[in-house]
């Protein structure tokens, strides 16, 4: 009797976890949109949206660590900017495509550590910080490029184009093994249970004996990582760059976060609830150009979509109570 009790909680568990009801909410949307466009569910429009999501993935899944320690930063888009402008003037000046990707992500690094010790040197909201080294990152971006774009014709496509066995696009892969990794890290390492620990409650993680500033810049090593690769991605998929590039993404990778369940409070979460969140995000953004949609509601979906997965989120902390995420 209590075996089947326990095992009815755990499915009851997984049937009402957010990635979940963002799978079921994802084949919902697939299907509604296929019965007005019957091109929706073709291979075409999936490896749009599956590319789409490579670089926004990433980005999110860096986002998940840094939220789920208690911190945000809006200066990825920038810094993803910043990256792929710098690897565009390089690729064009002669250098090689393997030390430009390295450079591109170590620039995104750096960006992203300088954004934490920050924070920690001030004592000051990573929220606050990141609004202001935006600005640098953008300003950096229009003065390497004269604000102009620069192109590459066809110099760096291999990631894009590469296809493992000549069937499976690389990207899907690294996308894939990015997931996987923060879901590693955070699930069972060291390192994933002092985020959780900061997040929750950073003065206990203390007490017992974190190391909390090492291990928040940690956490923005990783993030810096991830939108490091991210920029090698969206530069091969579009070969182009330009100041304004990756604008926007800041707030769709939180967004994907909010909506993949982890709490804007710290302490709660996982990759595979942002992973469903970008999913999501992709393929509400390719069926509302399908179905001939004014893109000027876009981002009004958006915002609705996070409201709601607040509210699931409430709704769920009151029926099955505080977990620690998927």
């Amino acid at each position: 009797m209590e075996e089947q009790k326990r095992a009815k909680s755990k499915v009851f568990k997984v049937l009402t976890s957010q990635p979940f009801i963002l799978f079921v909410f994802i084949i919902l949307v697939a299907v509604v949109t296929n019965s007005i466009n019957s091109k929706f569910l073709t291979w075409g429009t999936i490896n749009s949206i599956l590319g789409q999501a490579a670089g926004l993935g990433l980005v999110s899944a860096g986002a998940t660590v840094l939220v789920i320690s208690g911190h945000f930063d809006i200066s990825t888009g920038r810094m993803l900017g910043l990256a792929m402008c710098a690897m565009a003037i390089m690729l064009n000046g002669g250098m090689h495509p393997v030390l430009v990707s390295v450079l591109g992500i170590l620039i995104c690094v750096a960006c992203s550590v300088f954004n934490g010790a920050v924070s920690i040197a001030f004592q000051a909201p990573s929220f606050v910080v990141t609004l202001a080294t935006q600005n640098i990152y953008y300003s950096i971006a229009l003065l390497l490029t004269n604000g102009y774009m620069q192109t590459l014709y066809g110099k760096y496509r291999t990631l894009a184009s590469f296809r493992i066995f000549g069937v499976f696009p690389l990207i899907y892969l690294i996308l894939i093994l990015g997931f996987v990794s923060i879901h590693v890290i955070l699930k069972h390492t060291r390192t994933g249970r002092h985020v959780y620990a900061i997040g929750t409650n950073e003065r206990a993680a203390y007490i017992s004996g974190v190391n909390i500033k090492l291990s928040k810049l940690k956490g923005f090593v990783i993030s810096g990582i991830l939108v490091g690769v991210a920029s090698m991605l969206m530069l091969s998929r579009i070969n182009a760059a330009q100041a304004t590039t990756g604008y926007g993404m800041e707030t769709e990778a939180i967004g994907a976060v909010v909506i993949g369940g982890s709490s804007i409070n710290g302490g709660k979460g996982g990759v595979v609830g942002t992973f469903m969140g970008v999913i999501l995000l992709s393929m509400m953004s390719t069926a509302i150009n399908m179905l001939h949609i004014n893109t000027f509601y876009e981002y009004m979906v958006y915002g609705i979509v996070i409201l709601l997965a607040l509210g699931t989120t409430a709704v769920r902390g009151y029926t099955v109570g505080k977990s620690g995420g998927f």
